[in-house]
């Protein structure tokens, strides 16, 4: 099992703490929130399309080293498979994808002392026929 997935539980409880979402986390202000989320950017454009159209996947993560995007769909079974759209080197950079449905992407960060973890949705309306 890779690393981040041992770690992401932790890792939820670590970003809801710096948040201020953990109980008895510290007060985080508006400073210091407007800053870590310039230190840390992983989003999709658009956030909703149709089926066949594409979203541009684009990260900046300050001291990054090293990126690796996974993308995770849920099979027929209800269970969800993982499949490594790619690794790249350096902080920042960007992918076009094209989900066929609802897909989230998952990145996995590492940098020279720290290891991160992100997702974000995409919502895919498929067109009646």
């Amino acid at each position: 099992m890779c690393l981040h997935r041992r770690l992401w539980p932790f890792s939820l409880l670590v970003l809801g703490m710096a948040a201020g979402l953990a109980p008895g986390a510290p007060r985080v202000d508006q400073k210091q929130k407007d800053k870590a989320s310039r230190d840390f950017i992983f989003e999709a454009k658009p956030k909703e399309i149709t089926a066949g159209e594409a979203v541009v996947l684009r990260w900046s993560i300050k001291g990054a080293t090293k990126v690796t995007i996974e993308e995770a769909e849920e099979t027929r079974s209800g269970d969800v498979a993982l499949k490594k759209l790619g690794t790249f080197d350096g902080s920042s950079g960007t992918l076009e994808v094209k989900p066929e449905s609802t897909t989230s992407y998952i990145i996995s960060c590492e940098g020279s002392t720290s290891f991160a973890c992100a997702s974000v949705t995409v919502r895919v309306h498929v067109r009646q026929r």
